[in-house]
């Protein structure tokens, strides 16, 4: 039934199977019917001739490792450039993507730096390669006590500058609050891009999330999965055009590159869509601006990102008297879209940070 806010409630205990298929077959419609009405107000078009070659999105990594998280995720890592480098970037995915969403930005920076800087690459739980977490486990508060233990167990000693995208840089804040003694001592900068500190309830993703489909896709998951995870199979290539027109700029884009980041999004497991999703409407990580502003900070934003308004990253940049990068003609798919001028922000970032 329906409370004060209008949002549909499942009980614990769902009358049965039937009830349950029904479930899983109203989700399917409306994600049919809102997908193709969203593809058409967005305006998807086509690509040009396509400057990106599958080979151009393969994450090469020198090293790869698997870091226990304290409460048995197991967090796996890749790493670029030597470990004797005198300064390390560490980088936060976004939600449902993972290390690979990067790659673009590591290119240019592995040209830029050559061996003079570390970058370490987590997946986050419940992302790409590491571990799977249950609902519990899935909080931002936990993404950020991850960073702490990858600087940990990775990177023991030298100057670290973090580097987030969306809840990647919800993750960074999480740390900040959680591990303020590590920010100044070891983290000596961070780049915010395509986040907030707080308040998306109302905009952009979180307020997306908000909707009764959504909650009854929660509980088909929860109850009978199998019946949405082969629902979605059937609207994978439906939602393609979707979720690019939700992750990029309106105009042409290359075919490869957006159906890169459409598979990476659309494979994401059930479970973390399930499990992320309350953390991300909930989210609130305000107790980080003072740790933060401590340090050198860039906020990075596309000009036509709907996900993470712009009117988001101006305020976070406010909050942290911090500079603030607008990118134009750029989505929230900035660090695909836009990774060279995202390359050159994270690099003057770093070169400010750590000026040696």
């Amino acid at each position: 039934m329906n409370d004060d806010r209008g949002r549909i409630h499942i009980p614990e205990r769902l009358p049965g199977p039937a009830l349950l298929a029904g479930l899983g077959t109203g989700v399917a419609v409306a994600a049919l019917t809102g997908i193709a009405a969203a593809a058409r107000l967005l305006g998807v078009r086509g690509a040009g001739d396509d400057p990106v070659s599958p080979d151009d999105l393969v994450f090469r990594s020198d090293r790869e490792s698997i870091v226990m998280s304290p409460d048995g995720v197991p967090l796996h890592v890749r790493e670029v450039g030597p470990r004797t480098a005198p300064v390390t970037v560490l980088f936060v995915h976004g939600f449902t993507l993972r290390t690979a969403s990067w790659v673009l930005v590591r290119n240019e920076l592995q040209a830029r730096w050559g061996d003079d800087v570390r970058m370490v690459f987590p997946d986050c739980r419940g992302h790409g390669d590491s571990g799977s977490c249950t609902p519990e486990q899935s909080t931002v508060a936990l993404l950020g006590d991850d960073i702490a233990t990858v600087l940990r167990a990775l990177v023991p000693e030298g100057p670290v500058v973090l580097a987030g995208h969306s809840m990647g840089g919800m993750a960074i804040c999480a740390f900040a609050t959680g591990h303020p003694e590590l920010v100044g001592p070891r983290v000596v900068g961070a780049s915010l891009l395509g986040t907030a500190s707080h308040a998306l309830t109302d905009v952009g993703l979180a307020a997306a999330l908000r909707n009764p489909v959504l909650d009854v896709m929660r509980a088909a998951i929860r109850f009978l999965p199998s019946v949405v995870g082969r629902g979605r199979e059937v609207i994978k290539p439906l939602a393609t055009p979707f979720v690019t027109a939700g992750a990029y700029a309106p105009g042409d884009r290359s075919a490869t590159m957006t159906d890169f980041s459409s598979t990476m999004s659309l494979s994401a497991p059930l479970g973390t869509y399930a499990g992320f999703m309350p953390a991300l409407e909930e989210y609130d990580e305000r107790g980080a601006l003072p740790v933060l502003r401590r340090i050198a900070t860039s906020v990075v934003c596309g000009d036509h990102d709907w996900m993470t308004p712009l009117s988001k990253s101006k305020a976070l940049a406010d909050e942290l008297d911090s500079e603030l990068i607008v990118l134009a003609e750029t989505g929230h798919m900035l660090i695909l879209e836009s990774a060279p001028r995202v390359a050159r922000a994270i690099a003057d970032l770093v070169a400010r940070a750590v000026p040696q």
